[in-house]
C-alpha cells in the first residue's frame, strides 16, 4: 500500500479539498511549519519515521497585486521554495505536484495547451513561471499543475482567501446593482475537482511535465458573477465594466483559458458551480 502523502498549505481551499480525499495525509499548514526555513522542513520530514508516498504543494503567494509591492516574497514562496522542494523529493523518490497559474501567460492567444510559450504580464505570473522552471530542473517525477480561478468551500485558515463565489454572495447581501469586469475572460476551477484530478493524477503517475486542470469552459467575471446569482436564485443585476473601471497594480491576461490536453476533461465550471451552491 502506497505511504500516504505529505500536503503543504493544507488549511487553504485546495489543500482542504485534498485533505478529504486523503484522510490518512499529513497535513501542514503555516501554524506547523515555516516552509522558507528548509532546514526544518527537512527535519520535520524526516521525523515523519517514513516517507510519504508523495509531496503536494498548495503554499503560494497569490495576492497578485501585492505581488507588485512585494515580489521578494513573491518569489520566495512561488519559486525558490518549489525549487528547493522539488529537488527534496526527486532527492527522496517521491513524485512532488506544484500548482500554477493561466498568469503564466499574456492572453494574446487567448487559449492555451500546456506547450504553448508562456510570457506573464506580472510579478505574480513572472514568479509562478520561474517556480515552474525550479520545479523542471530538479528532474524526478515531477508535475506541474497548472490551474485558474479557484472556488469552493473555504480552507480552513484564518489567511484562506475568499473566493470570487463567496465575494460576490456577500455583496449581494448588501447591493442590488454589481458592476463586473467583462473583459477578462479565464478559465475557472472547482477545489474538490482539482483535488480529485491531482489524485487520479497520482495514481496514474503519467510522464513528469505540466499539465492543465481546469473546469471546461470559461468565463469573464461578469459571465461567472450572474451566474452565480442565477443559480442561488440572488435578484441581482450586474452590469459589465472594462478592466481599466477598477484600477489595479497588476497587469492582468484579456484572455487567458487553459486548454486540458494531457488529462481527462474535467466536467464543465457551471455545473461544479452549481453543486457548489447546491438547492436554493
Amino acid at each position: 500500500m502506497t505511504p500516504a502523502p505529505l500536503i503543504l498549505g493544507a488549511k487553504g481551499t485546495l489543500g482542504g479539498q485534498l485533505m478529504k480525499l486523503y484522510p490518512d495525509a499529513v497535513g501542514w499548514d503555516r501554524e506547523d511549519i515555516d516552509v522558507l526555513d528548509f532546514a526544518a522542513l527537512r527535519a520535520q520530514v524526516a521525523g515523519l519515521g517514513f516517507l510519504p508516498g508523495a509531496i503536494v504543494n498548495c503554499v503560494a503567494f497569490n495576492d497578485v497585486d501585492g505581488a507588485e509591492d512585494h515580489p521578494q516574497r513573491a518569489f520566495a514562496l512561488n519559486a525558490d521554495f518549489p525549487g528547493a522542494l522539488a529537488a527534496y523529493a526527486a532527492g527522496l523518490g517521491v513524485p512532488l505536484v506544484h500548482y500554477s497559474t493561466n498568469y503564466v501567460f499574456d492572453g494574446a492567444r487567448g487559449e492555451y495547451a500546456e506547450a504553448d510559450p508562456p510570457s506573464p504580464l506580472s510579478v505574480y505570473g513572472h514568479s509562478k513561471l520561474a517556480g515552474e522552471r525550479l520545479v523542471a530542473q530538479a528532474g524526478g517525477r515531477a508535475y506541474v499543475l497548472r490551474t485558474a480561478v479557484i472556488f469552493g468551500p473555504k480552507g480552513a485558515s484564518d489567511l484562506s482567501k475568499k473566493s470570487f463565489v463567496d465575494l460576490m454572495l456577500e455583496l449581494s447581501a448588501k447591493r442590488d446593482t454589481i458592476q463586473a469586469v467583462a473583459d477578462e475572460v479565464n478559465s475557472v476551477t472547482y477545489a474538490p475537482d482539482l483535488a480529485a484530478a491531482t489524485r487520479e493524477l497520482l495514481c496514474r503517475m503519467p510522464a513528469p511535465g505540466i499539465y492543465h486542470a481546469v473546469n471546461a469552459g470559461a468565463a469573464s467575471w461578469f459571465d461567472f458573477a450572474r451566474e452565480i446569482f442565477r443559480v442561488s436564485g440572488r435578484q441581482v443585476t450586474v452590469l459589465p465594466v472594462r478592466s481599466t473601471h477598477f484600477p489595479r497594480k497588476a497587469a492582468r491576461p484579456a484572455r487567458s483559458v487553459l486548454l486540458n490536453t494531457r488529462l481527462p476533461a474535467l466536467r464543465p465550471w457551471t455545473a461544479a458551480l452549481a453543486e457548489f451552491l447546491g438547492p436554493q
